[in-house]
């Protein structure tokens, strides 16, 4: 899930055995640790009610944005369990539950529990960002990367399918000999040398270089913006409508096409990795996509949207070149 900086915010967890939510027989501890393994808050977390095997605790407001393991630790069935949930800190919503439901009179509370439009949110969020390619609110990061033995180094984003964009800060970095070295730190005063361009190429202006190895720099840094655009909001909680009222129909989910019965044929909108299948949400969600798009039906592949290599190549066999270091 996902909570915002500065205010504390309500876990709740539930233990299940099968399909039947279990209560702990003894009390069930919480303990949250950043990427770090520092602490972000522990205690003795509250039961929901009984035989709901439902706990609630209430976390410690977070200063700075961060990703946190928050661990459950109960006697289950006559065994000690832990299971660990995973939570983001960012830095705000692209909107808040009230004006989610203020949107479309459907989504009453009777109709539509605070949980279930939560989780709904959470979904849409990670789909924009999926989408286009970019966080709308700032967030957190930790990578391990390969050094290069010059002075730039580029970033990447901890999941596969996303770049490393709109960085605002370097937290901190780390640089060690070799992957089983001991890792050392940058100063304050080498952090603030460090230059981030706009492809993520974190550049040493202090004349130093980032050690050639193997996993041997940790980079932790903050990106995002601090606000999405009003339309891609109001795309947004079009999205989480559909996800909500997602409709169940006669034609087939496999389906391309379906044909009516005065035997006209309708062509289906289907999703994919980078569209919802809403045709106006994908038409405002490619519009601020970073991702290079395909050219619309019927249009001529030069009509595709694009966008341009990072940096350019180059094919000489020295350092900083696309072969040295067999890279």
């Amino acid at each position: 899930m996902r909570i915002v900086r500065g205010a504390p915010a309500q876990l709740t967890h539930t233990f299940v055995v099968g399909e039947t939510p279990t209560d702990s027989t003894e009390d069930v501890t919480v303990a949250a640790t950043d990427a770090r393994g520092d602490s972000a808050g522990s205690g003795i977390a509250t039961s929901a009610g009984a035989d709901t095997g439902q706990y609630l605790f209430t976390l410690p407001a977070a200063a700075a944005v961060a990703r946190l393991a928050v661990a459950w630790t109960g006697t289950i069935a006559g065994a000690e369990v832990v299971e660990t949930d995973y939570v983001d800190v960012v830095g705000a919503r692209m909107f808040s539950l009230p004006e989610a439901r203020d949107s479309d009179s459907s989504l009453d509370l009777v109709k539509v529990p605070t949980g279930k439009l939560a989780a709904a949110r959470d979904a849409v969020e990670e789909a924009v960002e999926r989408i286009t390619d970019r966080a709308w609110t700032r967030s957190y990061a930790r990578v391990v990367l390969d050094g290069s033995g010059t002075s730039e180094l580029i970033l990447t984003h901890p999941l596969p399918d996303r770049s490393a964009r709109d960085v605002r800060v370097i937290r901190s970095a780390t640089i060690a000999p070799r992957v089983d070295g001991t890792p050392v730190a940058l100063t304050g005063a080498q952090l603030g040398a460090l230059a981030v361009a706009d492809d993520g190429t974190v550049r040493r202006t202090d004349g130093a270089a980032w050690t050639e190895g193997r996993s041997n720099i940790t980079v932790e840094y903050e990106y995002g913006l601090d606000a999405a655009p009003a339309e891609l909001v109001a795309a947004a909680l079009i999205h989480l409508r559909a996800l909500i009222h997602r409709p169940k129909s006669a034609i087939p989910d496999r389906a391309e096409s379906y044909t009516a019965s005065d035997g006209s044929t309708y062509r289906l909108t289907l999703p994919g990795p980078y569209a919802t299948g809403i045709p106006s949400v994908d038409a405002v969600y490619h519009g601020y996509s970073e991702r290079p798009q395909a050219a619309p039906p019927g249009a001529a592949e030069s009509a595709r949207i694009g966008r341009p290599a990072s940096a350019t190549l180059d094919y000489t066999p020295q350092r900083y070149s696309l072969f040295h270091g067999f890279r």
